[in-house]
C-alpha cells in the first residue's frame, strides 16, 4: 500500500528564511494543530520551551563521534535490550526527565510515559535525528514543530490504511478535533508529554557521548586547564613584584620608606595564604586516596556532572542567541528525509503483516 502523507511532509520541508519572512513562516507553522494557541492548552505554553532538546553545532563532539566504532555507536544511542527497555536507559531516562516541571496532566504524564518507553518504533526517528545532527554537526532541534511533523506522517498513515481497509467509517483523526474541545486537549497534552520524553532520550544520548569524550579527553583538557592557571598565577605575581619595584624608585623619601613595608607585608600574607590552600589541597587529594576506590570515584562523577551541567548551560546560551527556531535549510531538509524513511518503514512493517495475515 503506497500513502500520500501530504501536508506532513509540505511542514517538515519548510525552510526558515531571515529578515521579513522570518516572521511569515512563523505564522505559516503556528496554523497546526499541535502549535495553535489556544486558551484551553495555555498552561502547556508555560513549560513547552523547557522540553526543547537542541544540536548547537559542536567540532569536538562530532569528531568524536567519527572516531568511534559501530557498537560504540550504538551503545551511544541504546535504548532497547531484547524487546525490552534497557535497565541503563530506565535508569538514565528517570534521571534526566523532569515530569514536575511539566504542566501536562498527572494522567497523561503516567499512563504515556510507559507507552513511549516500551515503542522502540516511535523513537526510531528521534534517534536518528540525534545521529544525523552530531555526524553532520548541523543545528537540529526536537521542538513540537518536529513533534507536529512526525505525528502528521503517522496520522496520515492510520488514516490511509483505513481507508485502504474500508474502515474509514467512524475514525476520527485526532488533528481535526475541535479547538477547545475535551479531545482536543487530550490530543495536545500526549504530544507535549511526548516531547518531553523525546528530547529527555536525546539530552541522555548527548551525556552519553560527553561521558566518552571525558574518559578519553578530560584528563587532557584537565591538565590544560591546570597548567592555563599556574602561568595566571605566576603572571600576577610578576605584576605585584613589578609595580612594587617602581614604588621604590618613585615618590618622596618617607613614601619610599613606608611603601615597600606595606607592600612587602601584602605579598607574604598572600604568599602565606596560598600555601596554605595549596596545603589543603594536597591534604585532601592525599585523603581521598587513602580512603579508596568508591569515594574516589563519587568525586569523579561529582566533577563530571558538573562539566555536564556547564556543557548543557553554554548549550542553552548559544541556542538563545540562534533564536527561537535553530532550525536551518539543510536541518529541515534532513527533517523532511527522517519522515520519508518513516513513511518508508510503516509502508514496510504494514506490507510484512498483511502477507502473514494471508
Amino acid at each position: 500500500m503506497v500513502i500520500d502523507i501530504g501536508p506532513a511532509l509540505l511542514k517538515a520541508k519548510e525552510t526558515v528564511n531571515e529578515g521579513n519572512e522570518l516572521s511569515t513562516q512563523k505564522k505559516v507553522e503556528q496554523r497546526g494543530p499541535l502549535t495553535t494557541s489556544h486558551l484551553s492548552v495555555r498552561h502547556l505554553d508555560v513549560c513547552e520551551h523547557k522540553h526543547v532538546w537542541r544540536w548547537v553545532p559542536d567540532q569536538r563532539l562530532s569528531n568524536l563521534w567519527h572516531e568511534l566504532s559501530t557498537e560504540e555507536r550504538t551503545r551511544v544511542v541504546e535504548t532497547h535490550s531484547g524487546g525490552q527497555a534497557a535497565r541503563r536507559f530506565c535508569k538514565e531516562m528517570a534521571n534526566h526527565v523532569r515530569p514536575k516541571d511539566c504542566r501536562a496532566s498527572e494522567k497523561a504524564k503516567r499512563s504515556l510515559g510507559a507507552v513511549f518507553m516500551l515503542d522502540q518504533h516511535s523513537l526510531s526517528i528521534y534517534k536518528e535525528m540525534f545521529v544525523v545532527a552530531v555526524e553532520q554537526n548541523v543545528p537540529l532541534a526536537i521542538n513540537m514543530q518536529v513533534i507536529e511533523a512526525v505525528d502528521g506522517v503517522v496520522q496520515d498513515f492510520c488514516a490511509a490504511r483505513r481507508q485502504h481497509e474500508g474502515r474509514q467509517s467512524g475514525y476520527l483523526d485526532p488533528r481535526h478535533f475541535p479547538e477547545g474541545s475535551d479531545l482536543w486537549v487530550q490530543y495536545r497534552e500526549r504530544e507535549h508529554v511526548r516531547l518531553m520524553w523525546m528530547s529527555t532520550m536525546a539530552r541522555v544520548f548527548e551525556i552519553r557521548l560527553l561521558h566518552l569524550w571525558e574518559c578519553r579527553h578530560g584528563a587532557e583538557e584537565r591538565e590544560a586547564a591546570r597548567q592555563a592557571s599556574l602561568r595566571a598565577a605566576m603572571e600576577l605575581l610578576a605584576l605585584e613584584d613589578k609595580e612594587q619595584s617602581k614604588g621604590k624608585k618613585g615618590g618622596q623619601v618617607g613614601q619610599v620608606a613606608l611603601e615597600p613595608t606595606t607592600g612587602t607585608k601584602e605579598r607574604r600574607k598572600r604568599q602565606r595564604q596560598r600555601k596554605k590552600e595549596a596545603a589543603k589541597e594536597a591534604s585532601a587529594e592525599l585523603h581521598a586516596a587513602e580512603i579508596g576506590g568508591e569515594e574516589g570515584m563519587d568525586d569523579i562523577d561529582m566533577e563530571f556532572k558538573q562539566r555536564v551541567l556547564e556543557h548543557l548551560r553554554i548549550r542553552a546560551e548559544e541556542a538563545k542567541k540562534s533564536g527561537g527556531q535553530p532550525q536551518t535549510d539543510r536541518g529541515n531538509a534532513i527533517l523532511k528525509a527522517l519522515c520519508t524513511k518513516l513513511k518508508a518503514q510503516l509502508e514496510s512493517v504494514d506490507e510484512e503483516q498483511s502477507g502473514k495475515s494471508f
